[in-house]
Order: structure tokens, then sequence, then C-alpha cells
């Protein structure tokens, strides 16, 4: 779960950054954040998994919900975490 640290330290520089996990990874990842001290919770996104060795369709799939969030988040129409 480093690049959930990293997108962590990222955002106390003040560059604009979300973890992306699946749920297996989702427990690891609110670790990490427990950790983090910050009155702006770190956004991610929780895909269904997995994410490779899949159908295209499945890719598609989990494009759509990652493009979704992406567009809530940057509409301000969802909090730190979309299922």
């Amino acid at each position: 779960m480093s690049r959930a640290l990293d997108s962590a330290i990222l955002q106390r520089a003040g560059v604009s950054a979300f973890v992306v996990t699946t749920e297996p990874f989702r427990a690891a990842v609110d670790r990490i954040f427990a950790l983090q001290k910050s009155d702006v919770p770190l956004p991610f996104v929780v895909l269904d998994h997995p994410v490779q060795n899949i159908p295209p369709e499945l890719v598609e799939q989990r494009a759509v919900q990652l493009a979704d969030w992406a567009e809530r988040l940057l509409n301000g129409d969802v909090g730190p975490e979309a299922p």
C-alpha cells in the first residue's frame, strides 16, 4: 500500500492526489489514513476486484466506476471516499 502512503505525502505537500484501490486492500488504506493527520481526508475510491487479467468488458466496467467517481469528486458531489 505504498501508493496510498505516497498519496498522503503528496497531499500534505499541497499536491492534489487520490488513491484507487480494490476491496481486498481497503483495510490497508484505512490503516494508512488513520495515521494521516489532516483536516481534509485524502480522497479514495474502492473499485471492484480484480482489475487485471479480466475480460475487456470488466476492464471497461472498472474504468466507468473510476471515471464516474473522479467526475463526482471534481464536481464536489462526493466525499473523500466513494464506493
